[in-house]
């Protein structure tokens, strides 16, 4: 099975080095949605609530400048004062 790896950019660069097997790039897309989904609901406070956005890159290079990019995942978000 091919290996994808999903690279985070949000003002740093976070470089997935270890990637996941899956089936093909559909399988992907839904890992980094996994991805995404264990990042916004951990403990540590990001950039994202910042206005900050985060883009997770599919690709499958170990690093976002080799191989190919088969999916972008962008994220933003801002915390309005009420």
């Amino acid at each position: 099975m091919p290996r994808y790896y999903c690279h985070i950019l949000n003002g740093k660069m976070l470089i997935d080095d270890v990637g996941v097997e899956v089936a093909d790039t559909e399988a992907a897309k839904l890992e980094a949605v996994k991805y995404a989904g264990t990042i916004l609901t951990s403990e540590h406070p990001t950039d994202m609530w910042k206005g900050i956005p985060w883009e997770i890159k599919v690709t499958d290079g170990p690093s976002p400048s080799e191989g190919r990019t088969f999916h972008t995942l962008t994220l933003t978000a801002e915390i309005n004062a009420t």
